[in-house]
């Protein structure tokens, strides 16, 4: 693949315009030039319940299924391990530009919904084996597994930039 160079504004453009967590440079140029729209790489194609790749909102708020990755990178960052409140607090921030009013909302147990699906989703995927089981992890701890890991970095590796700036 050719390394591109791109002066400073191209390079705000191209953050700007990028879904988080989803898109790369290439990914938002296709995007944005209408080349191949059915097969821009959207990274992680995880399949199983509660997993795949990301939904736009419906009904206001982030569909459970869009915290996977996140979760995967938060963790990632931190050695496959993180205590669930850090998990959340990083997982809010890494999330700022997506989150909603409507994933702020509490839901009938009196819980923020977004933090209620992310924990959902922590629970699909320790089912799914990409992190331990509560019984196999201190209480509290969210902890990839080996194939949690292997997928995590799958993940961050095609995140990979292929633009070099100046």
């Amino acid at each position: 693949m050719p390394t591109i160079r791109v002066d400073n504004d191209v390079w705000e453009w191209l953050k700007r315009n990028a879904r988080p967590l989803e898109d790369t440079p290439n990914s938002v140029l296709r995007r944005v030039a209408g080349l191949d729209a059915d097969k821009v790489n959207t990274r992680l194609s995880v399949r199983s319940s509660g997993g795949g790749s990301r939904r736009p909102h419906r009904e206001g708020h982030m569909p459970q299924a869009n915290f996977r990755e996140p979760i995967l990178a938060v963790l990632n960052r931190h050695n496959g391990q993180l205590r669930r409140q850090e998990a959340l607090r990083e997982l809010e921030t890494t999330l700022a530009n997506e989150l909603t009013p409507a994933d702020y909302s509490s839901i009938e147990s009196g819980a923020v919904r977004w933090q209620k699906s992310a924990e959902w989703q922590v629970h699909a995927m320790r089912r799914d084996g990409l992190l331990e089981a509560v019984e196999n992890s201190r209480s509290g701890l969210w902890k990839l597994t080996r194939r949690g890991r292997e997928v995590a970095a799958r993940s961050v590796s095609s995140a990979t930039l292929d633009v070099v700036v100046p």
